[in-house]
């Protein structure tokens, strides 16, 4: 009866997101792209605070290290079976999956080898001083990193976030570093792999910097809406087709659009809102769709 119980249930969250995925791209809207920079590149520096980890997902993340390293696992219980049984199995699922992600989080021991908002003063700074001297106002960046493990995964999924104010506006770049064995994830980094860890880490930073300014500059290309499978970008949903947008090649990497804006409440469960780059092949194209506008 349990076994059956189980395997209707994810049948039904299947069907769930699948259809919540149809009616929403219908109506698939890409990002709003930054305010126009007709002249230079944006000068930037850090934001004045950390990141606000509900503003990135709004499921528990356990803190690993810094205030910009968060770790997330969702194998605490099924998000749809307390629904079902209501509020009590609710908060019994939520906390199962809260101290299973504080157990596996207290294991880790390679994810406190870098701090995002200390290792970016430098990158921030020389990349400023290359800047023409009349760059105008800066943006305010919130970089963090997260590391999802989805349900029953051997890997870990890492993630790069650039938060980006300007003039107003909000936005979200995320890369998508290739994925790290759970295992290792456990131990220690070695010198040699901090390393490697870090310079991927600056020219990723870099690349999101880019993107966002070709963006501002209006240097980017036309928005084709696709159903785009990721375990990385819907970890909960087991990497569900979901609507989203395709931006075509830039510097050698695939562009994958999601809708909303940091902390509007779209795709709260997910990781999709704003674009996102990829160091391998992390997604499929499910199926491809016809133009849709920029905003």
């Amino acid at each position: 009866m349990i076994g059956w119980f189980k395997k209707t249930v994810r049948t039904l969250a299947g069907v769930a997101v699948l259809a919540l995925a149809s009616n929403a791209f219908a109506g698939f809207q890409p990002p709003l792209l930054p305010p126009e920079s007709k002249d230079a590149d944006v000068a930037v520096e850090l934001a004045a605070q950390p990141v606000e980890p509900k503003r990135v997902f709004y499921g528990d993340m356990a803190q690993l290290g810094n205030d910009s390293t968060y770790y997330f696992q969702p194998a605490g219980g099924s998000a749809l079976a307390g629904l079902l049984l209501g509020p009590v199995a609710v908060a019994v699922n939520a906390h199962n999956v809260k101290q299973r992600t504080q157990r596996e989080a207290a294991a880790a021991g390679r994810a406190e080898a870098l701090d995002p908002r200390a290792f970016f003063i430098e990158p921030f700074a020389r990349y400023n001083a290359a800047l023409a001297a009349a760059a105008g106002s800066r943006a305010q960046v919130t970089p963090y990193l997260i590391y999802t493990r989805p349900k029953n995964s051997e890997v870990v999924y890492r993630l790069l976030g650039f938060d980006i104010a300007y003039a107003g506006w909000t936005g979200r770049y995320t890369y998508h570093y290739a994925p790290v064995a759970f295992e290792a994830l456990q131990a220690p980094m070695l010198a040699e792999q901090a390393q490697a860890f870090a310079a991927e880490t600056e020219r990723a930073g870099a690349l999101l910097l880019a993107l966002f300014n070709a963006e501002a500059r209006r240097q980017v290309g036309p928005v084709q809406a696709a159903q785009v499978i990721s375990m990385r970008l819907t970890p909960l949903a087991k990497g569900a087709k979901m609507p989203m947008g395709l931006r075509g090649d830039f510097q050698g990497h695939a562009v994958v659009l999601g809708e909303g804006a940091p902390g509007d409440g779209k795709r709260r469960l997910m990781f999709t809102v704003g674009a996102h780059v990829f160091a391998d092949q992390g997604f499929e194209i499910g199926k491809r769709q016809g133009e849709v506008p920029q905003r």
